[in-house]
């Protein structure tokens, strides 16, 4: 187990090193590998060229969600945020109590943890964006109270109660206008 543990720490450690070394770096056999980064380098232009021709309609069908400010902490923290914006993780947790399944503990805590991500986000938006934005979570907060209250969390299979999830649809898309426009 300790031998393992050591083989595994030090392909980590050549792993990370290799990661942060230059690109001017020699291999093995000596020889400069930097003529195979600029081969690499010239293909990737050509790809971002040809994801440039592509054209406006992939641009416009990320909108607010593809990682551009919007000029609003609110807006940025809903729709681009870090990792899986808000926005999309509401989008499938939205549809996943629209089929009133029962749901296991980890889908359970995916509800809790945007439920709680999303009310943070109220406390620091102001106006009808706070009331936006208790719309958009007030199906999470819902199921939420309602398992808390059963006292279900840790049970296999977690009964949900049955909830609107239309108005937190509108809300959301009410929010994503006002953040654009």
């Amino acid at each position: 187990m300790r031998r393992a543990l050591t083989i595994l720490t030090a392909l980590t450690a050549v792993t990370v090193l290799g990661a942060c070394s230059d690109d001017e770096s020699t291999d093995d056999t000596g020889s400069n590998v930097s003529e195979e980064t600029g081969a690499e380098e010239d293909m990737e232009s050509d790809d971002a060229m040809e994801s440039e021709d592509m054209g406006d309609a992939a641009t416009e069908s990320e909108g607010a969600m593809g990682g551009e400010s919007m000029g609003d902490p609110v807006c940025d923290e809903f729709f681009a945020g870090q990792g899986t914006p808000l926005a999309e993780r509401a989008d499938t947790q939205r549809d996943l109590l629209g089929t009133g399944d029962d749901l296991d503990p980890v889908s359970f805590s995916e509800v809790t943890l945007l439920s709680g991500r999303i009310s943070d986000l109220v406390d620091s938006a102001e106006g009808d964006q706070s009331a936006l934005l208790e719309r958009i979570n007030a199906p999470f907060q819902e199921v939420n109270d309602a398992v808390i209250e059963d006292d279900t969390r840790l049970e296999e299979s977690i009964e949900i109660p049955s909830v609107d999830v239309e108005d937190s649809a509108a809300a959301q898309d009410e929010f994503m206008a006002a953040c654009e426009g």
